[in-house]
């Protein structure tokens, strides 16, 4: 699944972005409750709170464009805080 949201502008969001969309098989958040809870929780997990940053919002927002679930969430900020 691709997103149709604009490229972020920020190189490593947008690493990641490209790493995500090569495999379709990622899981969706059942809701916007669930979602919020996953992107927070993932965040939290590689120690980053809000307020967030530019780059680490642009991540949320593409993460919800996607409506990501758990597993997608935890490799994405897996990988933003890795660069």
């Amino acid at each position: 699944m691709k997103s149709d949201l604009p490229w972020s502008g920020h190189a490593s969001v947008d690493a990641v972005r490209k790493a995500v969309e090569q495999d379709a098989g990622w899981d969706i958040a059942e809701s916007e409750e669930k979602f919020l809870f996953y992107v927070i929780r993932a965040a939290q997990n590689v120690g980053r709170f809000a307020p967030f940053t530019a780059e680490e919002s642009a991540l949320n927002s593409y993460l919800a464009s996607r409506m990501a679930g758990k597993r997608l969430c935890d490799y994405a900020w897996r990988m933003l805080a890795q660069s």
